[in-house]
């Protein structure tokens, strides 16, 4: 049993993001986080006012010596992301549930590499969030999934991994589907609403990230 079993970690990575309140409201809805930073990640740790249990560094994106409980110092020449250092770490010391902010602004190739960690989580027995200001992101390996209305964001979109998703139905969504079949080369499933109090999605073969999504009304700053 790993030191951290049974608790959440809360992942802050170094992308450019210039409003972390939605982080601040997340920490409200949970109990005794584990929190990591990936290198500049630790810049939003501290206008948070959080001291970090562990930093993954590098030092490509920050200097000096962070504020934490633990320092982890990775050299630049390396296989994995800081990112996925930390989602390591906290698996192996066994959180199960990981979320994971600050992670979707700036560069095309750490958003891909990010967002691909919900897979190699979901591989290893745990469940990856990513979640931002606008989008909270996650992964339907298949099977069914049910949600509250209240819980979700506006927009609701299915993005296959797979070339192609198997008996997918929708229920209780502005446009519904019984039995589809989606495919990666031709996305028709962005932007769905859901209609009812509950709503499910459910996937008889594939996997696909789901996004619940809004529209960005202001640019805010720290």
């Amino acid at each position: 049993m790993g030191a951290w079993e049974g608790r959440r970690a809360l992942i802050l990575s170094a992308a450019p993001c210039e409003d972390v309140e939605y982080v601040r409201e997340f920490l409200q809805t949970q109990s005794d986080p584990v929190i990591l930073c990936a290198d500049g990640g630790v810049r939003y740790a501290q206008a948070l006012g959080l001291i970090p249990d562990v930093v993954v560094a590098d030092f490509d994106s920050s200097a000096g010596t962070p504020n934490c409980r633990e320092l982890i110092r990775l050299t630049p020449e390396k296989d994995d992301t800081d990112t996925q250092h930390c989602v390591d770490v906290a698996m192996e010391r066994g959180c199960r549930e990981l979320t994971l902010a600050c992670a979707t602004g700036g560069r095309l190739d750490h958003l891909m590499a990010n967002l691909l960690l919900c897979e190699s989580v979901q591989e290893r027995g745990g469940r990856l969030t990513i979640l931002d200001k606008q989008n909270t992101v996650f992964l339907h390996e298949g099977g069914r999934m049910q949600f509250a209305r209240a819980d979700a964001r506006k927009y609701i979109s299915i993005i296959p991994l797979d070339r192609k998703l198997e008996g997918v139905t929708l229920r209780g969504m502005k446009y519904p589907l019984e039995d589809a079949v989606l495919q990666r080369d031709r996305i028709i499933s962005v932007s769905n609403e859901a209609i009812d109090p509950v709503f499910s999605i459910e996937i008889g073969k594939g996997r696909a990230l789901i996004i619940f999504a809004e529209d960005r009304e202001s640019s805010l700053t720290l």
